[in-house]
Order: C-alpha cells, then structure tokens, then sequence
C-alpha cells in the first residue's frame, strides 16, 4: 500500500491514505487495466477502474478492492461519483490521453 494515485476523496477532495493499485492485467497489448483504491479517514474507501483512460465513476467501497457500499450525501442515496471525464468533448475522448491525468479524475458535481 501507498502507491500513488490521482484518486481523491469523491465527497470533501482529500487526499486519501492507504492507497494501492492493483494491476487486472493488459486487455491487449497497448490497454492498461488498474483498480486504484484509497481510503478517505472521514469518508471511507473508495475505488475506480482505469481502462487506459480515465475513470467515469468512483465508487464507494467496502474495503479495498471490495464491493460497492451505500453512502447518503445531503440526504441523497449514492453508490457512485461521476468524474467530468463523461463531460469532456468527443474530440478529447478519442485522443490519446493519460488516463492518470488528475484534471479528468475530478468529480462532476451532482445537481441539486
């Protein structure tokens, strides 16, 4: 554990402890496929899966690597945080992009 990773805190930005990156393995020979997992000392774990781009969503999880777990935020039930990679143009999405890149791995801010 304490790998570095771009993944923060989906709730309050913090950076997170404990963090680990586990490699899934190649999907083909130019594809990266990683779980990164981090632990928020407020919020709990979180996890999202990197397949040679950058996440869409971070989940809540129950340990690291583990299953998705339930959180109520301002009284709303979630089980996953939309990063703003799902609101970057088409032209961005389909060029060549680190998929560690922090920009992309903020998360969208939910409407109220």
């Amino acid at each position: 554990m304490g790998s570095h990773t771009p993944l923060r805190c989906p709730i309050c930005d913090g950076e997170l402890t404990h963090t680990a990156i586990r490699d899934i393995g190649g999907v083909t020979a130019d594809l990266i496929w990683q779980v990164h997992a981090g632990e928020c000392p407020v919020h709990g774990w979180f996890q999202a899966e990197v397949i040679s781009r950058p996440p869409r969503e971070i989940f809540p999880v129950t340990r690291p690597f583990g299953a998705a777990r339930r959180m109520v935020v301002d009284g709303e039930e979630l089980f996953s945080f939309s990063t703003v990679w799902n609101d970057v143009p088409a032209l961005i999405k389909f060029s060549k992009v680190d998929p560690l890149d922090p920009q992309y791995w903020r998360v969208r801010r939910q409407a109220r």
